[in-house]
């Protein structure tokens, strides 16, 4: 735990990582998951965003937030499950947002949802999320979740964009 708590930049250096690849890997790796749960999940993007991180760190971050949406889509109607990654570039940062049509976050949860040992599965420990946001600030990022309604949840991950001439 101790390990995937380090400052990321201090083992893999911060450099200039396309968003859509990290997303597309995350989707690939778990689409065996998707696939049993009968979820075909979408990636919009209108152009290629990077942003300067530690790709280990967005990796985790990313397959957290995807693993998450499948499990709370587990527990709705089959017909109803429905996950949609979108990428986007604001002047500053590169956003990645994951939108599910699952169980939901309870109100009276969500302003926790990021504290450690907060969770919404009766088997989750509630360390994912707070790992998530730690990673995203250490990479001078933010990570914010709220409702999608009229049911689900939005995770909305916001890093650094990287300009052309950085680091590759």
């Amino acid at each position: 735990l101790r390990r995937l708590l380090e400052r990321p930049g201090e083992r893999h250096p911060m450099r200039r990582v396309a968003l859509g690849h990290v997303a597309t890997h995350v989707l690939d790796l778990l689409s065996p998951t998707a696939e049993r749960l009968g979820v075909s999940p979408r990636l919009h993007a209108d152009a290629p965003v990077h942003v300067m991180a530690d790709p280990v760190a967005l990796e985790q971050i990313v397959h957290n937030l995807v693993q998450n949406a499948l499990a709370s889509l587990e527990r709705v109607p089959a017909t109803e499950r429905h996950l949609v990654l979108t990428l986007a570039q604001t002047p500053r940062h590169g956003v990645l947002t994951v939108t599910d049509t699952g169980a939901g976050i309870a109100p009276d949860l969500l302003p926790r949802l990021f504290e450690p040992f907060v969770t919404t599965r009766p088997d989750g420990l509630g360390l994912g999320l707070t790992l998530c946001e730690t990673l995203a600030n250490h990479m001078n990022g933010h990570l914010r979740a709220d409702h999608h309604p009229p049911r689900g949840a939005v995770f909305e991950l916001s890093l650094p964009i990287a300009r052309k001439q950085a680091n590759q």
